[in-house]
């Protein structure tokens, strides 16, 4: 392949592509043991997405929330590629027109080949915005980005959001690395320091929008 991986051990081969309009990140999650492969996001013009999907088995695409920005890229990818379609139970009607094959739970387990993913509901940016855990590799769509929570709607979303960042993603392991949907990466250890400052800091009821930890 062509294309430099972002992470590789003797289990998983992770790609990243950028593209879209909006610079959004597109993920290709191989299974060293089987070639098998899973697609994280459908960002617009997904060209290298695709041709290095083409070289492996690719069989699912999963999306992370169903925001535009990451679903420009959905007709090109499932008529090229012969993959079933998924994404979180209450974000599958925002896909419309498009129909995805399957709806995620929270805590399902995804396989591709000898591994899996793990789903984790963290709704916030969207009711329905999923994570997925591999190892110690975690995609956050745009609810977790290295220096501050997802974009939130309102005051009640951004409690939604801070509960779900707080609750189920901060006591992963300091070790895991979280690859989010537009930028680059950034660590559970972090997230965890910076949030610990943020905590303790007087907040107003009427909060929303793009929020830093430190700002």
């Amino acid at each position: 392949m062509n294309y430099k991986p972002e992470f590789t051990d003797k289990d998983i081969s992770l790609y990243k592509f950028i593209s879209g309009p909006y610079d959004n990140n597109g993920y290709l999650l191989i299974c060293n043991h089987t070639k098998k492969s899973v697609i994280v996001d459908a960002p617009g013009n997904p060209v290298d997405l695709i041709r290095a999907a083409q070289e492996t088995n690719t069989d699912m695409m999963l999306i992370t929330h169903n925001h535009w920005d990451h679903l420009l890229g959905y007709k090109e990818i499932t008529s090229k590629l012969n993959l079933s379609v998924g994404i979180g139970i209450n974000d599958s009607d925002g896909m419309k027109p498009a129909i995805p094959d399957f709806q995620i739970s929270d805590g399902q387990t995804l396989p591709i080949g000898e591994i899996s993913l793990t789903a984790i509901h963290t709704p916030g940016h969207t009711e329905g915005s999923t994570c997925f855990l591999i190892n110690n590799i975690l995609f956050t769509g745009d609810t977790l980005f290295p220096g501050g929570p997802g974009k939130s709607k309102d005051p009640a979303a951004f409690k939604t959001i801070i509960d779900s960042i707080s609750t189920k993603l901060l006591p992963l392991a300091p070790s895991v690395v979280f690859y989010p949907g537009h930028g680059l990466q950034g660590t559970i250890a972090k997230a965890q320091e910076d949030y610990s400052i943020f905590r303790k800091n007087p907040q107003s009821n009427e909060i929303f929008g793009d929020i830093e930890w430190l700002n």
